[in-house]
């Protein structure tokens, strides 16, 4: 963590608010290093959330007025703005490192938190670690793009539910049939309702069987007495 957009970054992978980070205007810092860590390899904000940053590696003509050395007075009010210019600061450097596609799935995230699409797509995000809402987000971009697709609902599926298998039924074309090796719970079931919601088509049907497959004539490992979910 070299950078203050790494900061925000970072933020934003440990579910911390922004506005709990506090910038501070480091007494001791490298020439050649913005943020001042302890550790130079420090992976993760701690310390309740204190970043001590170098304010003359990169904004000398923004700083230079506010801690020269002559400069002793009001000390508490320089240390606010501060924190204040480095939290604008931290926000336009990673905004300018983001790509179209990553400024829209931020706008999908709030809307997605704020209900716009349900109490139920709202609950099952916070269900969700970084990596499975980055997997999400893309799949709602992909639908948004090139139109509602089954290949993309067996794509989430496939990223975000361990040990599934998708069927499609001979007798009715729109019924589709999810086996999940896993008991059932509450983490699993809203993953699956939140996926149904947003990528399945209103003519489709799901039927989910959780830990027993249903028996498929045939298919001896489907055949088990007692280990048959039937349809």
């Amino acid at each position: 963590m070299n950078y203050l957009w790494e900061v925000i970054v970072m933020a934003y992978a440990q579910e911390i608010p922004r506005e709990s980070i506090r910038f501070l205007a480091a007494k001791n810092y490298s020439a050649y290093m913005e943020i001042s860590n302890v550790f130079l390899n420090q992976q993760q904000l701690t310390d309740g959330y204190t970043v001590e940053v170098n304010p003359y590696y990169r904004f000398f003509d923004i700083f230079r007025e506010i801690y020269g050395p002559e400069i002793k007075e009001f000390p508490k009010l320089r240390e606010s703005l501060t924190n204040l210019v480095f939290h604008l600061l931290a926000e336009n450097d990673a905004l300018s490192g983001m790509t179209k596609e990553e400024y829209y799935k931020k706008l999908l995230y709030q809307d997605l938190k704020q209900k716009a699409f349900g109490e139920t797509a709202a609950e099952a995000i916070c269900f969700l670690n970084q990596q499975e809402r980055e997997i999400v987000l893309s799949g709602l971009l992909r639908q948004y793009q090139t139109g509602s697709s089954l290949d993309i609902f067996n794509d989430m599926v496939q990223e975000l539910i361990p040990n599934n298998i998708i069927y499609r039924s001979n007798d009715n074309f729109y019924e589709i049939l999810v086996y999940i090796g896993a008991k059932k719970e509450k983490s699993i079931t809203c993953k699956m309702d939140f996926l149904i919601k947003m990528f399945v088509d209103l003519p489709y049907h799901v039927d989910i069987y959780y830990q027993h497959h249903f028996g498929i004539i045939g298919v001896d490992t489907t055949m088990k007495i007692d280990q048959i979910a039937l349809c």
